[in-house]
């Protein structure tokens, strides 16, 4: 009988023609269509599965052992992001303007090895494993359509784990290591927009008009102030501006000039605060310039959370599947956001790093239109996560 580790690389060749496939055929949130039709195919091969479509395009898989146990839920998400891609690759994605710049395509393939070896290895398991494959990942909270659809219930799930793989989250996590913390491994995250609201004028005769262009300069420029004079040194944060649009004409003063950006931090209180500052900010700088201003957020994430008792089960179950020395501590947690935190509010979780990183100039950040995932990497992440499906309950 073959071990699970000889298992898993004999499987990485399929799991590099699953990403690749996948990379090719990117698709945005909420559209992964062709996406969610490629898993259920491949799922179609493993009788005795249970599928199901949660929502329309995402993908659960049960495998009940019928022995005594709780279930475990494994999530992987499938989106992309609107990027258009800038590799020259064999593979590169076919759908313009679309492209896999965030791993999620290494995510969804190797939640189709780990449920092909969990069926294999079925007869070591006990209770049920829920495999989740969740669209909407990219600022869309798909996590939390899931749930409100009912993912987490029929069975109920007793706990629950998921990863991330990238390239440049954490230097200390090399390529087929695994990084974890006890602390939240994401940021809270509040996306919002603001509307300055002014009086169109000519650009000739400016007293006549009130600018919200200029207003929107004044407000953003203080917010910075509220880092640099109002933030506890010691405790990160993110206040940031990334969309500003104002004007049609080169000779008019617009009436309207809109921003959105991002607020990052590592707990609720501050995110609270700076989002309240953020208002003040900019509705007082509005003021003072005859112009009124609109604030809110479209949308918000927790802290994702790492429950003390998963942590405590996985990280032994890691170095049995890699060795201790590829599976690292790291100590502090990247500002990124993740919807998982919907999964941690609501059963024990534990969610990791993954190192799909290549340790050479092939590196480029998440996000990034050159962005591509070290293939060869993969088979750790799927070795991980079925060890841990194997052992979690008698840790």
């Amino acid at each position: 009988m073959k071990n699970l580790h000889q298992q898993v690389l004999e499987l990485l060749p399929q799991c590099i023609e699953d990403r690749r496939w996948l990379h090719r055929h990117a698709e945005l949130s909420f559209r992964e269509y062709k996406t969610a039709d490629y898993l259920e195919q491949a799922l179609c091969e493993l009788e005795g599965l249970e599928l199901s479509r949660p929502t329309p395009t995402s993908v659960m898989a049960v495998l009940r052992t019928g022995r005594p146990g709780r279930c475990l839920a494994i999530r992987a998400d499938i989106d992309a992001l609107p990027i258009r891609e800038e590799n020259e690759l064999d593979y590169r994605s076919c759908n313009e303007g679309v492209m896999h710049a965030c791993g999620h395509d290494g995510h969804t393939a190797m939640g189709l090895g780990i449920a092909k070896i969990l069926f294999e290895n079925r007869d070591k398991l006990r209770g049920t494993v829920k495999m989740i494959w969740q669209p909407g990942e990219e600022g869309d909270n798909g996590a939390l359509k899931m749930i409100e659809d009912g993912v987490l219930e029929n069975p109920k799930v007793d706990a629950m784990i998921g990863h991330h793989s990238g390239t440049s989250r954490f230097q200390e996590v090399g390529p087929a290591q695994i990084g974890w913390t006890p602390e939240p491994s994401s940021f809270c995250i509040t996306g919002w927009w603001a509307k300055f609201h002014g009086k169109s004028a000519h650009i000739a005769e400016p007293h006549l008009g009130a600018d919200p262009l200029l207003a929107a300069c004044y407000a953003v420029t203080e917010l910075q102030a509220v880092l640099s004079r109002e933030k506890q040194p010691n405790k990160p944060a993110i206040c940031a501006v990334s969309m500003f649009h104002a004007g049609d004409k080169n000779n008019i003063i617009p009436d309207t000039c809109c921003l959105e950006g991002s607020i990052r931090s590592n707990n609720e209180e501050d995110q609270a605060f700076y989002y309240q500052r953020l208002r003040e900010i900019f509705e007082g700088v509005a003021k003072t310039m005859r112009c009124t201003a609109e604030v809110g957020y479209g949308h918000y994430l927790g802290t994702t959370d790492n429950d003390p008792e998963m942590v405590k089960r996985f990280v032994p179950i890691a170095e049995k599947a890699l060795g201790k020395e590829n599976v690292i501590e790291v100590k502090i947690a990247i500002p990124g956001g993740e919807d998982f935190s919907e999964f941690t509010k609501r059963v024990p979780c534990v969610y990791y790093y993954h190192g799909g990183n290549f340790g050479d100039e092939r590196d480029f950040p998440q996000h990034s239109s050159k962005f591509d995932l070290n293939e060869q990497t993969l088979w750790s992440g799927v070795a991980v996560m079925t060890q841990f499906a194997l052992d979690w309950q008698d840790m």
